[in-house]
């Protein structure tokens, strides 16, 4: 089954995209590949002006309450894991507390004249070519070692976040409401309450993909024919997942 995942609000939204630069990051870190030098840069670069613009930390550290508040209802269940609920109670408001202080440590990439001479450029379409960035390029015939060191100390002041939201996403994906629908002449229409985004699984066999659109309160799924532009599929039986 191939996932799609499609947000119904602008914070989940922001938590979505974090993730995916976060992901991005953490396969390109290591700089196994010459590709991965100028992926993982661009990525973290993104991962930056996205944390200049969006608030972040405040709305998982709300949701992130919340969800204590939650857990704290589970312990008095017969069938609870009690162990369990209270470690990762204890997790998640160690990642709170962290959360708090994170801003004064993101102070780090505007202080650094290397990653910002480096920014301005990696946005500009061929920027980083090597007449453009001489640092660049010196930085980049040192050592794996050395630059393997870098980018994981670069890496380490979004640690706390990249646990956070894995951990907030882990967490409602896992409570995620499923059922089977099906989209007739690969239309479907639903309304939804209380999540965040959907999740719409579909049989790569069927060679169909979808396109979707809505909000907090109603979405509507298009599925399209992978194998014909412009081609609107069949009747298309799907897995939803609200969380």
């Amino acid at each position: 089954m191939i996932a799609f995942e499609y947000p119904l609000t602008e914070k989940s939204r922001s938590y979505l995209r974090f993730e995916c630069l976060f992901l991005q990051i953490k396969q390109s870190i290591s700089l196994d590949n010459d590709s991965d030098t100028v992926t993982y840069f661009k990525s973290l670069f993104e991962l930056i002006e996205l944390s200049d613009r969006s608030d972040i930390r405040h709305d998982l550290i709300k949701d992130l309450r919340s969800l204590l508040e939650e857990m704290q209802s589970w312990l008095s269940s017969e069938q609870a894991d009690t162990e369990a609920i209270k470690a990762l109670m204890i997790e998640i408001s160690e990642l709170i507390s962290a959360l708090l202080v994170m801003s004064k440590q993101l102070k780090f990439f505007k202080d650094s004249r290397f990653l910002t001479s480096l920014k301005q450029r990696f946005f500009i379409p061929g920027g980083c070519c090597n007449f453009d960035l001489p640092q660049f390029h010196f930085w980049s015939s040192q050592s794996i070692e050395l630059k393997r060191k870098d980018t994981k100390q670069w890496f380490e002041y979004f640690t706390v976040l990249d646990r956070a939201l894995s951990l907030f996403l882990k967490m409602r994906r896992h409570q995620g409401i499923k059922s089977t629908q099906q989209a007739k002449n690969g239309f479907f229409q639903g309304e939804v309450e209380h999540a965040l985004f959907i999740i719409l699984s579909v049989d790569p066999a069927l060679q169909a993909y979808p396109m979707i659109s809505g909000h907090k309160h109603r979405y509507s799924v298009r599925f399209m024919n992978a194998n014909a532009e412009n081609s609107q599929a069949e009747n298309i039986e799907f897995e939803q997942t609200f969380c």
